[in-house]
């Protein structure tokens, strides 16, 4: 008698995982910098260059998180490593704090970014193997609204902490992975069994072709995201934002992300649409226009929300066809991630060579022109069975 399918992974605990990851993640990934700059009086430029250390090694390690499972399968089951990793992930954000040198940091930083880059994977194919169609667009829309307040949890704690020292807000990572492997012990030792023939009867033939265009504007919108972040400070002052509401005013495209994400999971129009990514491309560019060139508070506003809109769309459809073109396996959701990896290690990259080259304007007109380079690869595939129709004729 043939075995009984398993069943997806309870959606509860992946979330709960996804929670405590994410509010882990925006620790580690936040705290550092205020760690390196208060703390140890790093530069800018020494900044920017950690911040593209850890984008390199959280690209490069995630791209190989297949190969990673797969090694340490002999050994471990993948929810036995996704415990370990996050336990590796906390004694790393625990480094700086305990062994108190500079050398922690460095060292630290890389092995988090290390673990972190396999725990995701880990998380998303637990999330979607077993699942298929609008079950697993559903469960991905679940997990999208749950990351992104988690991750700007942290923020609200820092000022707390960093009364009594700017290195107990890396804690938080302990703590939060910590509570994560009690979530971890809900989930059964592999995930889901992810068939064939089901996944097959819910991808489109297009979808490849999606994921390749997605593959390019995930990046691009990360590259842009570390690009605006640290220039709004100088766009608000330039237009008589006070500082007191400068950070409310930058989180617009946080909050337009959300809205976008919460919609997506809801609706159930926007998958198998080139539509899609081109409305992402559309809001990513045009809200960077708007952000380097708006002369009014409400210019800056529509900018930012037209960035936060593309934001969502590229994110949630590029997760949705990396999973189920690859299958809920961890290297689709390893070369999603690794792609992520990708832009945050390029945007410091423009950020040093800006300041190389004399300041924030070369590094906007580095970012325009790979802008518009990265949206006409994304179109090809787009344009391409349009153009070898020509060319027959």
């Amino acid at each position: 008698m043939a075995a009984a399918p398993q069943p997806p992974a309870s959606l509860p605990a992946i979330l709960a995982i996804t929670f405590l990851g994410s509010v882990s993640g925006g620790a580690f990934w936040t705290a550092i910098y205020f760690i390196t700059a208060h703390h140890y009086r790093f530069t800018p430029s020494r900044n920017l260059a950690l911040a593209a250390l850890m984008g390199a090694a959280y690209s490069v390690a995630a791209l190989r998180a297949g190969s990673i499972v797969s090694a340490a399968g002999r050994l471990l089951s993948p929810r036995a490593l996704l415990a370990a990793c996050l336990m590796v992930q906390a004694l790393a954000a625990l480094s700086p704090i305990l062994l108190g040198v500079e050398a922690a940091v460095w060292a630290g930083a890389v092995v988090g970014v290390v673990a972190s880059a396999v725990v995701w994977p880990l998380v998303e194919s637990y999330l979607a193997a077993g699942r298929h169609g609008a079950e697993m667009r559903s469960v991905i829309g679940w997990f999208n609204v749950v990351w992104t307040p988690a991750v700007a949890l942290p923020l609200l704690t820092m000022p707390l902490l960093a009364s009594y020292d700017i290195r107990l807000s890396l804690a938080l990572t302990a703590v939060a992975n910590a509570l994560a492997l009690a979530a971890v012990a809900r989930l059964p030792l592999r995930p889901g069994r992810h068939e064939s023939e089901a996944a097959a009867a819910h991808v489109g033939r297009e979808y490849a072709q999606l994921l390749r265009s997605a593959s390019w504007l995930l990046p691009l919108s990360y590259v842009l995201s570390s690009t605006i972040s640290p220039m709004l400070p100088y766009r608000l002052a330039a237009i008589g934002v006070s500082a007191s509401i400068g950070s409310v005013v930058a989180a617009t495209w946080m909050v337009a992300r959300f809205v976008t994400l919460a919609v997506m999971s809801r609706a159930g129009f926007w998958h198998g649409r080139w539509g899609t990514l081109a409305l992402g491309a559309a809001g990513l560019v045009a809200g960077l226009a708007a952000v380097l060139l708006a002369g009014s508070v409400a210019g800056l506003l529509v900018g930012l929300s037209l960035f936060g809109v593309g934001m969502g769309l590229t994110y949630y459809a590029a997760l949705y066809y990396a999973l189920a073109v690859g299958h809920a396996e961890v290297e689709a959701g390893g070369t999603f991630e690794g792609l992520v990896g990708v832009g945050y290690t390029i945007g410091p990259l423009l950020g040093l060579g800006g300041l190389a080259l004399g300041g924030a304007a070369h590094q906007a007109q580095a970012t325009v022109g790979l802008t518009w380079a990265i949206v006409a690869l994304a179109s090809w595939p787009a344009l391409r069975p349009w153009a070898e129709a020509r060319r027959r004729r």
